[in-house]
C-alpha cells in the first residue's frame, strides 16, 4: 500500500460508506452527504479532469467552506494533479498574482466571487479552465464564459471514462501559500507522504460517526489536514460552519465532539459565558508572555471542578450537549483557559505546527499532556535547536517552496527545517516555545501575518518614506516617518500629515481581510536606527512622539 491520500480516502469510503461525511446548513436544513455519495463526486471531478487533459497539472480553488469545496480538493489529490487552495479574503490583485506564481493551469472558486472570476480570466494567462462550484451561473461573467463553466459540466465529462491514475507517494500532491519574512507570500510544497504520514501519526481516535464542526478557514493546512483528512480518516461526521458569527449557534446545531480552533476563539466564546452568567473580567498581572501573544485572562470564574457549578443548561446551549475535546494550536493559548474548560468537563489540547510540516510537529493527546506545554513530537518527528531555535526533521517536512530556491536553502538544511521560533524541551520531553527568530508576526487568532508586505505595499506612497509594521493581541501597528521633501511640497501641516497618513491605512484596510487591518497609526518625528548596511533595526524602533488610533 502506498501512502497516498488517495489510499486514505478509499480505506475511508470502504470501511464508512453509508455513514454521513459532511453535513451542511442551507437556510435552517440540515443537509448531509454520505461518505458514497462524496465519494462519486470526487472520483467524477478527477475522471473530468483527466477526460480534459489535465495532468500533474496545478489546480487552484477559492472559496468559502462548502462540500464542493471539499469534492473538489479531493478530486484533485486523489488523481495525478496539485491542489493550491487559496484565501478568498484576499485583495483582487494578490489572487492573481498567486494563481499565476502558482503556474495554476485551472481554477474551481465560489459563484460568489464574480470579481475573481473576472479578474483570473482576464489577469492569469495560464488558466485553460475555471470551474464555478454551482450548478447556476454567477451573474455578470458572460464576458468569461468561454473559459468559465459549471463543475457539473466537468462532472459530466468525468463519466466518458472509468479509468483514473494514482499518485506516487513522494509526487507533489498540494501548494500552500504562506505568509513569510521575505516580504513575498511563499509556496508549500507538500508531497502526498507528507500529508498521509502526517495524519496517521497525530495520535486521537473516535468512534466512526463522531462530529467535527469545522470552523477554521479550510486553506489553512491546519483546518485541511487535522479536520478533513484525519476527519475523514476515523469516519468522522464533518460539519460546516457557514460563518464565524454563527459559530456558537451552529455548536449547539451540530453537537460537536470534537472541534479545532485557534487560542482567541477560545478566548471569546469563555468571555460570552463569562459576560452572560456575570463573571468579572479583568487583567491577571502574573499571565506569562509567549512568542505568540500576551493573554489577559478572565479571572474570578468557577473554580469547582464540575461545569453543574456554573450553570449547566447554558454551557449546554452554547456547546451543545456532546463536546469533549477541543484541539488548538497556531498561538499560545493561557492555560488558564484549560482549567476553565475543563471545569465544563471539555478537555484542550494544545499543539504546534506550521504548513512547511503538514502542519503538526507536536501536540498534547488525551493519554499525553501537559498544560502549557505544546506537546510532544509526533512519532516521525525528530527535534534538534540551533542557538535555541527549534529544528525539525521527519517525514511531513516539506519538499521547498515553489520556485524560490534560495528562500528554500535557508529554510532547510541538511534535511533539517528551521522554523524561526524559539523553544526547548522539558525533562519529559514536552516541547515549549519561548520566543521567535524570525520577524512573522502571529496573531492571537492564529492568522500569520508578514510585516514585509504590507510595507511594501504602504511604502509605495510618496508621503510614506519609512514605514515599520508591528503587531500584538490587539492588531497591527504601522510606525510611519513621513517624506519630509513631501510635506514641505505640499505645505502640509503636522494635522494634514496625520490625515494624509490615516487615509493612506483606510484605504489599505478597505481592501485587506480584517485580520490584516492595521488598528494603529504611529507618526515618528525622526528616521528610524539604521545599520550599518542602511537597513532599518526592526526591534526597537516603535517609540514616538503622537500616535493616532486607525479605524
Amino acid at each position: 500500500m502506498t501512502h497516498t491520500i488517495k489510499d486514505l480516502w478509499q480505506k475511508s469510503v470502504q470501511s464508512y460508506p453509508d455513514l454521513t461525511a459532511i453535513k451542511y446548513l442551507d437556510h435552517k436544513n440540515i443537509c448531509r452527504v454520505s461518505y458514497s455519495e462524496l465519494d462519486e463526486m470526487i472520483s467524477m471531478i478527477g475522471r473530468g479532469l483527466l477526460v480534459k487533459d489535465y495532468s500533474s497539472s496545478h489546480i487552484a480553488i477559492i472559496g468559502e467552506s462548502s462540500y464542493m469545496w471539499v469534492a473538489s480538493y479531493f478530486g484533485i489529490v486523489t488523481g495525478s494533479n496539485i491542489a493550491v487552495p487559496l484565501d478568498a479574503s484576499l485583495p483582487e490583485d494578490e489572487i492573481t498574482d498567486l494563481i499565476n506564481r502558482a503556474d495554476c493551469e485551472a481554477l474551481f472558486i465560489s459563484p460568489k466571487l464574480v470579481n475573481i472570476i473576472k479578474a483570473s480570466s482576464a489577469k492569469c494567462p495560464k488558466l485553460r479552465d475555471i470551474w464555478y462550484m454551482s450548478e447556476y451561473t454567477p451573474e455578470g461573467i458572460a464576458d468569461e464564459s468561454f473559459k468559465v463553466d459549471s463543475i457539473y459540466n466537468l462532472m459530466s465529462l468525468g463519466t466518458l471514462t472509468s479509468s483514473l491514475p494514482s499518485p506516487g507517494e513522494d509526487d507533489l500532491a498540494t501548494i500552500i501559500f504562506t505568509s513569510g519574512t521575505t516580504g513575498k507570500s511563499k509556496g508549500v510544497m507538500l508531497t502526498y507522504k507528507n500529508l498521509y504520514d502526517n495524519v496517521v501519526n497525530v495520535d486521537y481516535t473516535a468512534d466512526p460517526g463522531a462530529v467535527v464542526l469545522s470552523v477554521l478557514p479550510i486553506h489553512h493546512a491546519y483546518c485541511l489536514v487535522m479536520d478533513w483528512m484525519k476527519g475523514f480518516s476515523l469516519g468522522a461526521c464533518i460539519c460546516i460552519n457557514d460563518s464565524l458569527m454563527h459559530m456558537v449557534r451552529n455548536m449547539s446545531i451540530f453537537n460537536p465532539d470534537i472541534m479545532l480552533m485557534v487560542p482567541l476563539m477560545i478566548e471569546s466564546v469563555y468571555k460570552k459565558i463569562a459576560a452572560t452568567i456575570n463573571l468579572s473580567a479583568s487583567t491577571d498581572s502574573t499571565s506569562q508572555n509567549s512568542a505568540s501573544q500576551d493573554i489577559s485572562p478572565i479571572k474570578n470564574a468557577p473554580s469547582t471542578n464540575t461545569h453543574s457549578s456554573i450553570n449547566a443548561a447554558l454551557t449546554t446551549k452554547i456547546f451543545g450537549s456532546n463536546l469533549k475535546i477541543i484541539f488548538t494550536g497556531g498561538a499560545h493559548l493561557d492555560p488558564y483557559y484549560i482549567d476553565r474548560f475543563n471545569e465544563f468537563g471539555i478537555d484542550i489540547f494544545e499543539g504546534y505546527g506550521m504548513s512547511e510540516c503538514s502542519p503538526v510537529i507536536t501536540t498534547n493527546t488525551l493519554t499525553d499532556h501537559k498544560k502549557g506545554s505544546i506537546g510532544k513530537p509526533l512519532p516521525n518527528v525528530e527535534l534538534s535547536f540551533e542557538d535555541g531555535e527549534i529544528l525539525v526533521r521527519g517525514t511531513s517536512v516539506m519538499k521547498g517552496y515553489y520556485k524560490m530556491e534560495e528562500e528554500t536553502d535557508k529554510a532547510l538544511k541538511d534535511g533539517w527545517m528551521h522554523t524561526g521560533d524559539k523553544g526547548y524541551l522539558d525533562d519529559d520531553g514536552y516541547l515549549y516555545i519561548n520566543g521567535r527568530v524570525k520577524n512573522l508576526i502571529i496573531l492571537s487568532n492564529g492568522e500569520n501575518v508578514s510585516p514585509e508586505e504590507i510595507e511594501n505595499k504602504l511604502s509605495l506612497n510618496p508621503l510614506v518614506r519609512e514605514v515599520i509594521v508591528s503587531g500584538d493581541n490587539n492588531g497591527l501597528t504601522a510606525s510611519i516617518y513621513p517624506d519630509e521633501d513631501v510635506t514641505k511640497q505640499k505645505g502640509l501641516s503636522k494635522d494634514s500629515v496625520q490625515e494624509s497618513l490615516q487615509a493612506i491605512i483606510d484605504n489599505f484596510n478597505a481592501a485587506q481581510p480584517s485580520y490584516r487591518h492595521i488598528t494603529k497609526l504611529i507618526i515618528r518625528d525622526d528616521p528610524f536606527e539604521k545599520n550599518a548596511t542602511g537597513k532599518i533595526k526592526r526591534f526597537g524602533n516603535n517609540q514616538a512622539r503622537s500616535s493616532q488610533k486607525a479605524v
